[in-house]
């Protein structure tokens, strides 16, 4: 019996150990607080398109555990660090998609002049 309950013990401190990982949510990086996220072709007119980006969060795995909001900031995180990574400061999105267990935020990536 001794056995049984340390296996099961085990078990139970692996899952906690593990289940962090499972709710590790997108951090926004430093420089991509300069990042503004626009849903009107108007606002970005005068800027230069450099790539189609996708932002996401969330996974069928953790969705118990992670709220909706927590879903669209850490997608929008995601969004505005890649777009930083290629040298936007300015994203144009239509389309945020929310599933059951995950939110999709399409995007084109710009560079505006200031």
């Amino acid at each position: 019996m001794k056995v049984f309950t340390k296996i099961i013990y085990g078990l139970a401190a692996l899952l906690l150990l593990t289940s962090c990982s499972m709710i590790d949510m997108n951090q926004l990086n430093e420089k991509a607080k300069v990042v503004r996220i626009y849903d009107h072709p108007s606002q970005i007119k005068d800027c230069r398109f450099i790539a189609d980006i996708v932002g996401t969060q969330g996974h069928w795995y953790n969705s118990l555990y992670v709220s909706n909001k927590d879903l669209v900031f850490g997608a929008m995180n995601d969004i505005k660090n890649q777009a930083n990574t290629l040298g936007a400061n300015a994203i144009y999105t239509q389309d945020i998609m929310l599933f059951a267990t995950s939110v999709t935020i399409w995007g084109q990536a710009y560079h505006c002049q200031q």
